[in-house]
């Protein structure tokens, strides 16, 4: 399996940059719409006093800074990989944990958070499967995670959401082409039933499946079994 930093590195491109574009629109992924009503109907009536909660693959930690502010005596943990990522991430807030999620073993016990979340970070693995197992692991029985990505759209769909120019213009640079098809292969990895197949293979009961954004992103809420 390719180098999962490598992996990070193609597909964030100028990291800086990229941080900046997470830190910009997370005001539009986490605003009073998201959390008076997906969390508050999802997420909020499964935490405990006080909340236990993990952002897995939570780049510079937007999502771990609002839920602070929404609960100051929460345990927060902000799972990561990316060097770039992890210099942001302030430690003061709540707890960084450095770790592939390619593999096992991630340092949470058993059984003990009431909610993980994974926001946009799934598409980026080659392969879900570990993510979705430490998942499962580190929840508590009837604890829940929230899952939002991309997922597979035709490609002029895709097209017309991400490209600035008519790409078919013979004065469209190879390097313009390149990194919209790049990420077209990326952003286009599952099929919203696809994470949702998986997801009920790992054994949570699925919740919630629904499509976002004219079907090029969607949202999967899971709990995890038993009481």
């Amino acid at each position: 399996m390719q180098d999962t930093l490598t992996l990070l590195a193609q597909h964030h491109g100028d990291s800086q940059k990229f941080m900046q574009m997470m830190k910009d629109t997370a005001a539009n992924r986490f605003d009073d719409t998201f959390f008076s009503m997906v969390w508050a109907d999802w997420i909020a009536p499964v935490l405990s006093e006080p909340p236990r909660i993990a952002d897995f693959g939570c780049g510079p930690g937007t999502l771990l800074h609002s839920l602070r502010d929404r609960y100051p005596q929460a345990q927060l943990i902000g799972v990561e990989y990316a060097p770039w990522m992890l210099e942001a991430l302030d430690s003061r807030r709540y707890e960084v944990i450095k770790h592939d999620l390619h593999e096992l073993h991630l340092p949470i016990a058993d059984n003990s958070l009431d909610a993980i979340t994974s926001i946009f970070g799934l598409h980026e693995l080659v392969q879900p499967i570990r993510l979705l197992q430490s998942v499962h692991r580190c929840l508590k029985p009837g604890g829940r995670c929230l899952i939002m990505d991309w997922v597979r759209a035709p490609l002029d769909n895709y097209i017309a959401s991400q490209a600035t120019e008519d790409i078919f213009d013979n004065n469209t640079s190879p390097e313009t082409l390149s990194d919209i098809f790049t990420h077209f292969m990326e952003h286009n990895r599952y099929s919203r039933d696809d994470v949702a197949w998986m997801l009920q293979r790992i054994g949570f009961t699925l919740l919630e499946n629904v499509p976002l954004q004219e079907g090029r992103f969607g949202r999967w809420v899971v709990e995890k079994n038993g009481k």
